[in-house]
This record gives C-alpha cells, sequence and structure tokens, in this order.
C-alpha cells in the first residue's frame, strides 16, 4: 500500500479517535445533547469511509456498527444509557488498538471485535417499531419531493446574476437542465463522488450552479442529494447518460429549466404548493440564509495548512543551527580584520538569520493540548475502576512547547496524575467525613514563565505526610535516621522523588510499584527540566515541572576556566559577580560566598570538573546560578560574554556524562560544553 496515503490514513484516524473520545466524554456528563452526538456520527462515519478505502473491513465494520447506534440516538429512537456509553468507549480502545496494529505493520484482526459488533447490533435492534417506521416513511416521501417540480425551481436559490447567465446561454441555443443527484446510502466517499458527477457534467456542458456550492460538496457537508444547474447543447439524455458513468448513485432526476419561467414562478409556485405554512417558508428563509453564504464561497480558503515529516522539521533544525554557528565565525572574521562593509552585512544577515530563527522555532511549537487531550479519558477510567468521583479541570492547553519536549512528557503527566487520583484524592466517604466535597478536583495548569514553560498537577486530596515519608526512607535504607530527622517537611517530601521509593501499602495496577517519581524526575532533567512538590496535608498537592520552551537554540554565557571555554544557559543564572579571595568563608566546611544576606555554596570549577591547573588568575568571577528553589555561585576565571548557542547532543558515547548537557561549536570552530546546572549543584 502507498505508504503516503497510509501515513495519511492513520494521521487522521487518530485525530479522529481522539474528537470521538472528546465527544463521548461530554456526551457521558450530558446525555441529553443531540449536538454532541451529531459531531461523533460525523466522526464515525468519515473514519468508517476512510478505512472502507483503505481496504480495513473490520474497523469499518466495528465504525459502521457504532454509526447505527448513534444515528438513532440523535434521531431520538434510541435512549442513552451508562451501559451504551460503557460500550462505545470499548468500540474506542478497540479502534485504537487496531489502527495502531495497522500502523506497525501488523493485520487489523488482531483485536476480536466480534462480541462488539454483536453488543451494538442487538443495541440497534432492540428499538421499538417506530425506529423501523421511520425510514420506510423517509422513503415513501421521497419519490413526492421529486414529483412537485415546479416547488423544485424555487429551491434552487438562482439570483440575478444566475438567471442572466442562463438567458444569454438560451440566446446562445443551449438547453438548461436541473439535476438532482441521490446517491446511495452505502456510498462512503461521498465528497469524491459528488465531484466526479460534477466533472462528468463538465464534460457536456457548463455548470452555472450548485446547491449547496462545490466547496460545501468536496467537504461533505450534505446529506446524500445535491443539486446541479447545467446549460448544455445535448439533450436530458445526454445529461443523464453522463452521470450514469459515476458508480454508487441511486438516482438521477433531470428535468428542463427555462430562465424567463424560473424567475416569474417563485411566487404562485411556493403560493400553490401543497406543502404546510412552515414548509412553504423554508425557500424563503433559505434564500435569504443563501445570499450571504454566496458571498464567501467564491473566495479562496483563507487558511491553509500542510503536514510535514518531524524529521524534516529537525534536518530545517539542524541546517539552522549551523547557519548560526556559520554567522558567528563570519562576525569574528569581520571583529579581527575591522571589515566595515562585512559588519554591515552581518548586521542585516543578523536579522533575517534571527526571523528566520523564530520561524523555524514557531514552526516546531505544539500546543500541550496535543499531550493534554489524552487525559480526560484517562481520568474517567482510572477514577470508576477506583470507585472515586473525580473531576479533571484543563487550564492553558494552548500554551506552546517544541516537539521534542511535548513527545516526551507525555509519561511524566501520566504518572503524576496517577498518582494524584490513586494516593491524593480520598474516597467520597472519607472525603465527606472530613467535610470537603465527594467529588475530588484533580487540575492540569500549563502556562509560561519567561523562556519556560510550566505545567502544574494538582489535587484537593489529603496530601503528603513528610513524618510517613521519613519513616518510609529510613525503613528501606535510603537516609539515616538522623539525616531524616535533619530535614524540614519540605525537603522531606522531595525524598518521594528517591529511586525505589514508594508508599504505597499494596500494589495496584495505577501505582505503588516505587518506579514512578524517579523515572519522573530522571525523564524532565533530561530534557533540562525541573520536578517540584509542594503538599499540605488535608488541602492537597501541588506538582510542578519547569520546562524550557525548546531544545534547539539557546541563549548561553561562555566562561573560561583556565584554558577552556564552557556555556552556561542564561536561563539557569541569576547574576553574575567578581569577588575577592577574602569573599569566601567556610560553613560545616562548605566554601560559601553570602549575597545580599543570603549564603550560597560555591563550586570551583577547575575541581569539579578537573580541569588541568596552568596559571592563577588575580580575581574571581562568580555566576550564581539556580536550579529550582537551589542556589550555587560557579567560580570561573573569565566571563566571554553571552552568545546565541546551538546545542549538540553528545551521543551515546559519552551518555554517563552527567555535568554535561551537550555541546557547541564556537564561532572560531573549537567545541565548547554545555554544563548540567542541575546536576552541579546536586553534587
Amino acid at each position: 500500500m502507498d505508504n503516503q496515503y497510509m501515513d495519511m490514513f492513520l494521521d487522521e484516524s487518530h485525530e479522529h479517535l481522539q474528537s470521538l473520545n472528546e465527544g463521548l466524554l461530554s456526551l457521558e456528563e450530558n446525555m441529553e445533547e443531540i449536538g454532541v452526538v451529531n459531531d461523533i456520527f460525523r466522526n464515525a462515519h468519515t473514519l468508517k469511509g476512510m478505512s472502507a478505502t483503505m481496504g480495513f473491513a473490520k474497523i469499518a465494520e466495528l465504525t459502521h456498527e457504532m454509526e447505527d447506534v448513534l444515528d438513532l440516538v440523535r434521531k431520538e429512537q434510541l435512549k442513552l444509557n451508562e451501559d451504551i456509553m460503557d460500550t462505545l468507549f470499548k468500540c474506542l480502545d478497540s479502534l485504537e488498538q487496531m489502527v495502531d496494529s495497522v500502523g506497525n505493520g501488523e493485520a487489523e484482526d488482531v483485536v476480536d471485535v466480534s462480541d462488539l459488533v454483536a453488543k451494538l447490533s442487538s443495541i440497534s435492534k432492540g428499538t421499538p417499531a417506530p425506529a423501523a417506521a421511520t425510514p420506510a416513511a423517509a422513503n415513501s416521501a421521497a419519490p413526492a419531493a421529486s414529483e412537485g417540480d415546479s416547488a423544485k425551481s424555487v429551491d434552487l436559490e438562482l439570483d440575478d446574476i444566475d438567471l442572466d447567465v442562463m438567458k444569454k446561454a438560451k440566446e446562445a441555443g443551449m438547453n438548461m437542465f436541473h439535476v438532482k443527484v441521490t446517491l446511495m446510502e452505502t456510498c462512503v466517499l461521498k465528497a469524491a463522488r459528488s465531484v466526479m458527477v460534477m466533472h462528468a457534467l463538465d464534460e457536456i456542458g457548463d455548470v452555472i450552479k450548485s446547491i449547496p456550492p462545490a466547496e460545501d460538496l468536496e467537504q461533505e457537508k450534505f446529506e446524500r442529494s445535491f443539486d446541479v444547474v447545467i446549460a448544455t447543447g445535448g439533450d436530458a439524455q445526454a445529461v443523464q447518460n453522463a452521470v450514469d458513468t459515476v458508480s454508487e448513485i441511486e438516482d438521477v432526476l433531470v428535468e428542463p429549466l427555462d430562465p424567463d419561467k424560473v424567475g416569474k414562478s417563485e411566487a404562485p409556485a411556493s403560493a400553490t404548493s401543497p406543502a404546510p405554512a412552515a414548509k412553504a417558508a423554508a425557500p424563503a428563509a433559505k434564500k435569504e440564509a443563501a445570499k450571504p453564504a454566496a458571498a464567501p464561497a467564491k473566495k479562496p480558503h483563507q487558511s491553509q495548512s500542510v503536514r510535514v515529516d518531524i524529521e524534516k522539521l529537525d534536518t530545517l533544525m539542524n541546517l539552522m543551527g549551523e547557519l548560526v554557528i556559520n554567522k558567528v565565525r563570519l562576525e569574528q572574521i569581520g571583529q579581527t580584520h575591522r571589515l566595515s562593509d562585512l559588519m554591515e552585512t552581518l548586521e542585516q544577515m543578523d536579522r533575517v538569520t534571527g526571523d528566520l530563527q523564530n520561524i523555524v522555532m514557531k514552526v516546531r511549537m505544539v500546543p500541550v493540548s496535543a499531550v493534554f487531550n489524552r487525559f480526560p479519558r484517562m481520568v474517567r477510567d482510572v477514577s470508576k475502576e477506583l470507585g472515586k468521583d473525580i473531576n479533571l479541570t484543563i487550564e492553558g492547553e494552548e500554551t506552546e512547547l517544541d516537539r521534542t519536549v511535548i513527545d516526551e512528557i507525555g509519561d511524566p503527566i501520566m504518572h503524576l496524575l496517577r498518582n494524584s487520583l490513586d494516593h491524593g484524592v480520598e474516597s467520597p466517604d472519607a472525603r465527606e467525613a472530613k467535610g470537603k466535597p465527594r467529588t475530588g478536583e484533580v487540575g492540569l495548569i500549563a502556562r509560561h514563565e519567561g523562556n519556560n514553560v510550566v505545567i502544574m498537577i494538582t489535587d484537593d486530596g489529603a496530601g503528603i505526610d513528610a513524618s510517613k515519608i521519613r519513616r518510609k526512607a529510613v525503613e528501606k535504607g535510603m537516609v539515616t535516621q538522623s539525616e531524616a530527622d535533619s530535614l524540614d517537611d519540605a525537603d522531606a517530601v522531595r525524598l518521594i522523588f528517591l529511586p525505589g521509593f514508594s508508599t504505597a501499602e499494596q500494589i495496584t495496577d495505577i501505582s505503588g510499584r516505587g518506579v514512578g517519581m524517579d523515572v519522573v524526575r530522571s525523564k524532565i532533567e533530561a530534557l533540562s527540566g525541573h520536578v517540584d512538590v509542594e503538599t499540605h496535608i488535608d488541602e492537597g498537592s501541588v506538582f510542578k515541572i519547569k520546562l524550557p520552551l525548546t531544545l534547539a537554540i539557546i541563549q548561553a554565557m561562555l566562561v573560561r576556566v583556565q584554558e577552556e571555554m564552557y556555556a552556561i544557559p542564561l536561563t539557569s543564572i541569576d547574576s553574575t559577580i567578581n569577588i575577592e579571595p577574602s569573599d569566601i568563608q567556610t560553613v560545616q566546611n562548605k566554601e560559601v560566598i553570602v549575597l545580599r544576606g543570603e549564603i550560597i555554596p560555591i563550586i570551583r570549577m577547575e575541581e569539579a570538573l578537573q580541569v588541568p591547573h596552568t596559571k592563577d588568575s588575580d580575581e574571581h568571577f562568580v555566576v550564581v546560578v539556580h536550579a529550582g528553589e537551589a542556589k550555587a555561585g560557579i567560580v570561573v576565571d573569565n566571563l566571554i560574554g553571552q552568545q546565541e548557542i546551538v546545542i549538540k547532543t553528545l551521543g551515546n558515547l559519552f551518555a554517563g556524562l552527567k555535568l554535561f548537557g551537550g555541546a557547541t561549536v564556537l564561532g572560531d570552530g573549537r567545541v565548547a560544553l554545555i554544563l548540567d546546572v542541575a546536576t552541579m549543584i546536586q553534587q
């Protein structure tokens, strides 16, 4: 199968499945909301059409059965209940598994859906008699509608321009026809069929108007039938034959049109129509509505988007990085040789590369909703499993993050959310006993803070008991009793991030295996981020993840230690100061400096990195850095200045080097290592 179509099918299927998930969750909250059912039905219908076209019969069969049930619901012939909702959710899970297995090159029938198909079939068949009667009524009504030819002319909503074109075509000796095309009920690609009909008619004449407009036909915004007004040199049979070449068409009605009579017959047609007053008013209302709709239809789409493979964006980012490196190199050559013409050109080039860089960054940015939108369903399933009543609120889902970060943060957030649902929020009875509402509140919040994005997972549950954490940590031999006693409550709670730590009394499927929090921390730190926790007993907890906006090109401070150059990310720097050796004091065998009344431990870079000592510098420079709440002063020999740097990964060979977050190529071709501030402070 063509890979291009396969990728498109997988991408669009995942989008439709996500929309179905959101729709069903919304419907579960309010089962009377018929508007939502229509959206769900459309998504299921499109998914059915796509899978049938791609030859995935099992997916098409399951979505077809879902469609039948949803159709009865939207026609109000079937009342929704919890059992039907659960069945629909199970269908979604099966569809996701089938689409995933198709994506992995496996067969679609890895999941046995025969039980689900049978269940859906019995749900749709167990409806009262009116359900069966309605389609019959609809079928009997169809011929009646097509017989009222004079009324049909009214529905065409022809304006003065259309009539003028028709009159000119008549003067040129052409025949005018109104063609009503009805597609088969089983037709899966309605848009494609309608376009084929339009092409067939275009070949034998000129299409003057289509109802709905061609734009709507292409987007499948019509039920089963559409109308076309055509001017042709041929007769009615020629028009009939042209449309008959297209398959999946149930009925074609061709009637002659006289432009001189159409305009005059409007009032009598509606007046003499045997339809009730409400029906007679409908064409007029339609006509009013059609005028504004007709104008935009002639304009092209304002916004268009293109799907781009993430690997192409990565290549573009790498090329952008090379451009930045060469730009810095050129600047150095210009300054060294005092080439003023080159410097002027470089200033302009600087602006262009800056704009280009911003656009490349923005193209890579993805809203966090790409990750967040999978959690409402997870919270619903987990809270049902735990027998808890939990309401999830999501804020700031439009906040954007670099694609590489987005791909990695799903699992850590999933861990933290499950933790809040399992350990944080109490059971409804326990909450009531504490005087809290029975429904627990869990929040997922994203927002920008400077060059970072902060994601918070909040709950109004029991909070984390620091004394319990201390006891468990001592039991497991992670800290000694004296170390545990010396920790304040905030630091004691942070012990949950140690590897293998768990407070669960029994292991459940949700959490309690002791692999949660340390995995969360290591994953977030691998993204140059930071995770922290705040908690209050019986009030709840807040887990705060801080992540850099992008991991590709950053602003950094270049520093020199002896003969070596290093880069420190600007986002980690609080300030830079120069000090005398006498300013360094010793507290508890650790070197510190006092800055604005705050005691800050210092790290001597040449000792920490074991840089060969060649000479003593006259003065010390200290770069004050932070990671979360912790601060430290890094002692360096010299400050080179601020520079835009391109982060290059060190590769698998240097995977064990925890002190460095990557490397960069400087303007003169030398390589400078980028310090991982969080790791340096912890050491």
